[in-house]
């Protein structure tokens, strides 16, 4: 390995945790022949929390959720495995949970139905009571206890939702909660559990501070020289975040589309191309709009988009950049037929909108999408990248409105 590396970059960060974060995203992100533990390709991996008295927090892969029929709450999908137990750990620091309780509970027979849920859950907490000898986790406090009853369903099940609305990343809700809590503790003179709940405050907020972040405004280090390169390696990072690309998928071609009319009146649709993030101007392409003579931008998009269909001979892109937002992307979903990822770029402030997944109502027989909104630092070489695209289809458009233009004032004037 040490033969053949040409150079050796490195770069200090604030924290092991931030490291060891970054050196998995750079393994997925490379694939690199050598670090074949970390760059496995698996199936996407999910968070179950089950669906019980005393509900467990599991990682489950995508084909157990449909072949086992899982029920519970299922968050995700996580690409990265690696990521996920990383954030698990710091989550279990906060809201400890317990992994036997239920299959304690489980061994216990059952005595005759109860019409009363309550009383169900006491009896429980109270059967748990007979086990003396607590789980490991729990020496660890990263088990409230529930293994052996010191704690009841209902409260255990509170400690549950915040942690659901924690890896949902809803933080501000979370802490209000806990603040309210903490608050009406120390009125009752409770300052040792209100102390407690400080404690987990404290650290909610230091998870989300900048050192612990796991978002995608995350920026990597460069392993080359070229800003660009790693401009088009952080937008393949962002796309397999959050769409179901596959990890050695390459943004060789890019093309970025923009509509640009008044009131309807000499409408184009500019087609811009980039190769490995370069502008690559014999590749350009203008539709003038003959079906649409009303303002309607969904509809001149909708038609340049179906007759680049009719064109592979031009070369297939590998991502679609439209220049807008939600409106614009269903419009292109709904004609694009090839199976090119699209995203938007939206302005004031600038943002990129990921169509995360799109499918046909079976009853309404309507077009349903979800979206991912990112929202990246304004030095993040992705931003500048969709940017670029973004304004250079919009110079492009215009300049071919306005050629329109003025050639239909010279028939006019000419008549």
């Amino acid at each position: 390995m040490v033969q053949q590396a040409h150079c050796i970059k490195w770069k200090q960060l604030d924290s092991e945790l931030e490291a060891l974060l970054i050196e998995a995203e750079l393994i997925r992100l490379h694939q690199p022949e050598f670090n074949v533990l970390l760059k496995d390709d698996k199936s996407h991996i999910y968070i179950q929390i089950t669906k019980k008295l005393y509900p467990r927090v599991k990682t489950v892969r995508r084909r157990d959720i449909y072949q086992k029929n899982l029920e519970g709450t299922i968050l995700g999908p996580y690409q990265s495995a690696y990521k996920l137990k990383k954030v698990l750990r710091l989550a279990r620091k906060i809201f400890p949970w317990c992994d036997l309780a239920q299959k304690r509970i489980n061994k216990i027979k059952p005595a005759r139905e109860n019409k009363i849920k309550p009383a169900r859950e006491v009896d429980s907490q109270s059967k748990l009571k007979q086990y003396k000898q607590a789980c490991f986790y729990q020496h660890l406090d990263l088990c409230p206890g529930a293994c052996i009853g010191q704690i009841d369903p209902s409260e255990y099940q509170k400690n549950i939702k915040n942690l659901t609305l924690f890896l949902r990343g809803k933080t501000k809700i979370v802490i209000k909660r806990l603040e309210k809590e903490m608050l009406a503790l120390a009125d009752q003179c409770k300052y040792e559990q209100a102390n407690i709940f400080k404690q987990k405050i404290n650290l909610i907020k230091d998870v989300i501070e900048k050192k612990y972040r796991l978002e995608p405004d995350l920026i990597l280090p460069a392993l080359h020289d070229s800003q660009t390169i790693s401009a088009v390696n952080h937008l393949k990072k962002i796309l397999q975040d959050f769409t179901k690309l596959p990890r050695h998928y390459q943004l060789k071609r890019i093309e970025g589309y923009d509509v640009s009319n008044i009131q309807g009146k000499n409408a184009a649709v500019s087609m811009v191309t980039f190769k490995n993030g370069f502008p690559h101007k014999k590749n350009y392409r203008l539709f003038n709009i003959k079906k649409t003579s009303t303002p309607n931008d969904y509809q001149m998009l909708k038609e340049a988009l179906e007759r680049r269909q009719k064109h592979p001979e031009w070369g297939k892109p590998n991502l679609l950049v439209i220049d807008g937002g939600k409106g614009q992307l269903r419009a292109a979903l709904s004609v694009w037929k090839w199976s090119t990822p699209i995203i938007g770029v939206v302005k004031n402030p600038d943002r990129i909108i990921i169509p995360v997944k799109h499918f046909i109502d079976k009853k309404t027989k309507r077009l349903k999408i979800e979206y991912q909104i990112i929202n990246l630092p304004s030095d993040h070489p992705t931003l500048f990248l969709a940017k670029h695209i973004r304004d250079e289809s919009h110079r492009f458009a215009k300049k071919q409105h306005s050629r329109l233009r003025r050639k239909n004032m010279v028939k006019t004037s000419a008549a």
